[in-house]
């Protein structure tokens, strides 16, 4: 009994630190840099590549859009490349992310946690503002 009371606090404490996440609805436009950027963060430095970053999941506060390739890291964890993108907040801020935020979406359906997934995707905040165009039409 301890140990199932153990694993239920364990289940609401990570759901309460993670984010509802979900597919964007068809037809929601990515977005486009039209050249590389070297970004810093207070643990290191990556690249965004340039191209056409495809919207692969949201939350209730933006958009993740996954780069075209994977972002070059300072890191040496799979030789120094990162699956990721850049977040869009619905208020315009931004932040860089790795991992796999359509994964968790695919996955929350099979969890406890319902809609809330368990691993989510690690936050960058960053300099500079990465200027960007909105694509004309979903690919």
């Amino acid at each position: 009994m301890k140990r199932f009371f153990s694993l239920l606090l364990a289940t609401s404490l990570v759901s309460c630190a993670t984010k509802d996440l979900e597919r964007c609805p068809p037809g929601t436009p990515g977005i486009i840099l039209s050249e590389a950027v070297e970004c810093q963060h207070k643990d290191g430095k990556f690249t965004l590549p340039a191209g056409h970053y495809q919207p692969e999941a949201q939350s209730p506060k933006g958009i993740y859009y996954v780069a075209p390739e994977r972002l070059k890291t300072d890191g040496i964890i799979r030789e120094g490349h990162e699956r990721g993108g850049l977040f869009i907040a619905r208020e315009g801020w931004q932040w860089a992310w790795t991992g796999h935020p359509g994964w968790e979406v695919d996955q929350s359906a099979t969890t406890i946690t319902g809609k809330r997934g368990i691993i989510m995707p690690t936050h960058y905040k960053f300099e500079p503002f990465v200027k960007y165009q909105v694509a004309n039409k979903r690919r």
